[in-house]
């Protein structure tokens, strides 16, 4: 059944069941504008004619004042649950009494503060005590942003967070949780099924579609090519190491594009209107693959046989085996600078890294004169680029230990710090190399995935010390705000 009758059929089912309560959700929507915006955009992360033109949309239940606070926490707050609200608190007592109480123990009536701290990767949520909203949905509104706020999406991250907290504040009861729930219960009854059954249709369509045009632009690429590429694999020299691994892959190559053309023949024959079938969506994922496959296979294909052929194009190609790792031992300095804790950049680990991505970039140059004057052999100068970020890997892997030995104050707490760490360690994006190619077993620890480690580290240290699981919010009752008792929360992102 086509993806159109299954809503029809469907959509003839919800109808009368969801109409009254969609009816009433609708008359209680929100319809005051913010009553003011204020920006204190103290980390200058925020484009505010963005934030200004975006939040005139929004609308709230009551006329609630908003302030939008970025602050740069430093080093500190990476490991204090607590200094985002402090900042805030600190920022409004010493330049924005208007934001609280008559007796400065309470966040002003009418009053929501949005807060983010891009340093210590907080993100907070603050609220008059006539706007004040449950712990679960402060988090939930902060929940709500962190995707932005981790892309580096602060201004969206804002807004994200104005209307989710807008949507929320002096809800009437239809338009809170428990209300929708009690006003749909019947409508879910009948649309469980029927739009379970409509949106799987529907996305695997979608997805079947994006599916079928990759795989079809990625076989014209392998077919196209399929010429050059026999022509490129006769020219690499058998006796070479790595050569000869390139070439038994040529053999699958050869036997893949078999298997490409009949898949993209049984693909063909898919009719558009079965793409919302799972079958469908299998065989189209299957060809998409094999097209990916085959159409990285052919570009390390050429590149061996420009480069170990000497052809007049090896510098081209060996700039390609060379970029990531030169782009791992440039990233050093920055990580060591910006990511690794103050407390771990006098390690003697530390000091290791940074002297041996200084010897490997080192290296590269030479390698590169060596090879222009035929002083190193093609494979020799490969087997020494393995190796280099062999030596890289291995430094990190004793840096990772070492920041976690000293700021973890406990076995658990570096448990659950090296847990974070070895999974992010397990994101490495693939790379399409005439090393990869020739060992795809082959592991190393790329600088970047060290970074968002340390980052990911630090959160589960954090957790742990919290003695949750995550995604917990800190308010004012363990801070140094002392008698202060305004609601609010952070968490972080």
């Amino acid at each position: 059944m086509s993806n159109g009758r299954r809503a029809l059929v469907s959509g003839a089912a919800l109808v009368g069941v969801v109409g009254v309560g969609l009816g009433g959700f609708l008359l209680q929507a929100p319809e005051h504008e913010a009553s003011s915006l204020v920006v204190d955009d103290q980390a200058g992360i925020v484009h505010v004619p963005t934030l200004e033109e975006a939040l005139e949309g929004v609308r709230f239940h009551e006329p609630t004042d908003v302030a939008v606070f970025t602050h740069e926490g430093g080093e500190e707050a990476r490991y204090d649950d607590y200094a985002l609200n402090d900042a805030v608190l600190a920022h409004a007592r010493a330049e924005r009494p208007e934001w609280l109480s008559d007796d400065e123990q309470k966040w002003a009536d009418d009053l929501y503060i949005y807060a983010v701290d891009p340093e210590g990767r907080l993100v907070g949520t603050y609220f008059g005590e006539n706007r004040e909203v449950s712990e679960d949905r402060q988090l939930d509104i902060q929940d709500a942003t962190k995707d932005a706020l981790r892309a580096g999406q602060w201004t969206e991250g804002a807004v994200i967070g104005v209307q989710e907290a807008a949507d929320r504040m002096n809800a009437p009861f239809l338009r809170t949780v428990p209300g929708a729930i009690l006003a749909i219960v019947a409508g879910l009854v009948a649309a469980v099924g029927g739009g379970a059954w409509v949106g799987t249709g529907v996305s695997r369509a979608r997805a079947s579609r994006a599916l079928r045009a990759e795989g079809d632009r990625r076989m014209a690429s392998v077919v196209g090519d399929a010429d050059v590429t026999e022509l490129h694999a006769r020219l690499i020299p058998e006796d070479s190491r790595y050569g000869g691994l390139v070439l038994r892959r040529f053999d699958e190559y050869t036997a893949g594009l078999r298997a490409l053309t009949e898949l993209g023949n049984e693909v063909r024959s898919i009719p558009e209107s079965d793409y919302n079938r799972r079958a469908s969506k299998e065989r189209l994922t299957a060809y998409r693959d094999q097209a990916l496959k085959l159409d990285t296979l052919d570009d390390v294909i050429a590149d061996t046989a420009a480069f170990l052929g000497g052809e007049r194009l090896w510098r081209e190609a060996w700039d390609r085996q060379e970029a990531p790792v030169r782009a791992d031992l440039e990233g050093v300095d920055a990580m060591l600078r910006d990511d690794v804790p103050a407390a771990g950049r006098g390690l003697v680990e530390a000091q290791s890294v940074r002297e041996y991505a200084t010897a490997g970039l080192a290296l590269l140059d030479q390698l590169r004169t060596q090879l222009e004057q035929k002083q190193i052999s093609p494979d020799d100068a490969l087997d020494e680029l393995k190796r280099t970020r062999d030596g890289l890997s291995g430094r990190l892997d004793a840096l990772a230990s070492a920041v976690v030995d000293e700021i973890g104050k406990n076995e658990a707490e570096r448990v659950a710090m090296k847990k974070a760490m070895r999974e992010e360690r397990s994101r490495r994006l693939p790379e399409v190399t005439i090393l990869t190619t020739t060992d795809p077993g082959w592991s190393w620890y790329p600088v970047d995935s060290f970074r968002s480690g340390l980052t990911a580290g630090a959160s589960a240290l954090q957790q742990s010390r919290a003695g949750s699981s995550g995604g917990s919010t800190s308010g004012y009752s363990s801070s140094s705000g002392g008698s202060f008792s305004g609601a609010g929360s952070s968490s972080r992102f």
